[in-house]
């Protein structure tokens, strides 16, 4: 074992930049498992800095001067924020309508498989019907309007919401605007010989740029053909579902799982098992296969792809430790490991076999 170890550490950890860097991620990763909450805002920024900072300059390759790609960057940031806070309320609205409306569409549920075991009692009994839904339909509502409404009305949620505010788009003009200010300031935290972290951060700046990017207009493409579908079934709550489908697939094969079931619940409660259910059915599986077989291939590369088990192991293992911001961050993250995977360098006097 210690001869495998003196080996791995000869060929991978060979020169003081390759032990530096080792040192400055495991400082990172423990920086964000124990202070994750506090550096949650700084996070934010610093991603969504990154994402307008190639905007700059893919606009500055077009010739635009730099004060005019900050400003139109800006401006376009700030319109988007501007815009999700006049839609906020109408999401609320929906939000708090749907919980109000919960405990019917579990009992329609209930009620629709009531009368699936009256014609198939062999698969369900009324008696194990009647043991599921004893007490959810009652518990549901209470539990869910309980949980939002103390953390919608407590003074730190509140609080804590206006502070990310103003934060997050204070910290995101400063990071864009004062790039070249800033980066100075922490080059004596970074080894003299920089080869690696370079190969690194053009390896990481066009993994993670293209998937970021990809997956915003993946998002919107999603939401706007959900929400167009949806208002043409006149499903109720269109809106706040079109919403979840779309951002459903930042979390890879969990989150069209996990959203599929309040669109398929809110398709019963309105209409039961008919036609317009059959309709909503087949337009949400058209939706979910022309993402994953058309719009999936067309904006993400094989250079950018990851294999299932690797986004599965990153979904559980990020999301285990972060909770929903791991769930968020798990797919960036684990291409942020595969560039290093993809550019750490090997000794090459190190002729050792493992």
């Amino acid at each position: 074992m210690l001869n495998f170890l003196k080996k791995l550490v000869n060929r991978f950890f060979f020169n003081e930049e390759t032990i530096y860097f080792s040192i400055f991620l495991f400082t990172c990763f423990c920086l964000l498992f124990f202070f994750g909450g506090i550096l949650l805002p700084i996070l934010l920024s610093l991603v969504i800095a990154f994402l307008l900072n190639g905007l700059v300059r893919t606009l500055e390759n077009y010739r635009f001067p730099r004060w005019l790609s900050l400003s139109l960057t800006l401006l376009i940031f700030f319109g988007i924020y501007l815009s999700f806070f006049i839609t906020l309320p109408s999401i609320g609205s929906e939000i708090n309508s749907f919980i109000q409306t919960l405990p019917n569409i579990v009992g329609s549920l209930q009620l629709a498989l009531h009368n699936f075991s009256t014609s198939y009692p062999e698969i369900f009994s009324q008696d194990e019907i009647n043991s599921i839904f004893v007490n959810l339909s009652s518990q549901v509502n209470s539990l869910l309007s309980q949980a939002l409404s103390q953390i919608a009305g407590t003074v730190t949620f509140a609080f804590n919401a206006l502070l990310y505010a103003i934060l997050i788009p204070l910290m995101v003009f400063f990071f864009v605007k004062d790039k070249e200010t800033l980066l100075p300031l922490i080059s004596f935290l970074t080894p003299k010989e920089e080869g690696l972290m370079d190969s690194i951060f053009n390896e990481m700046n066009e993994q993670l740029y293209n998937y970021v990017t990809g997956k915003l207009i993946e998002i919107s493409i999603v939401t706007c053909v959900t929400y167009i579908i949806f208002s043409w079934l006149t499903l109720p709550y269109t809106f706040l579902l079109a919403i979840l489908v779309g951002l459903s697939v930042i979390i890879p094969f969990f989150g069209a799982i996990l959203v599929t079931i309040p669109v398929l619940l809110v398709g019963l409660y309105e209409w039961g098992i008919s036609s317009d259910f059959y309709w909503l059915l087949g337009l949400y599986l058209i939706i979910q296969g022309l993402d994953g077989y058309l719009l999936v291939p067309l904006l993400f590369s094989a250079r950018n792809n990851l294999h299932p088990v690797v986004i599965v192991i990153s979904v559980l293992f990020f999301g285990g430790i972060w909770g929903f911001w791991g769930l968020f961050f798990a797919i960036p993250l684990a291409t942020f490991v595969k560039a290093i995977v993809t550019s750490w360098p090997e000794n090459p006097t190190d002729k050792s076999n493992f």
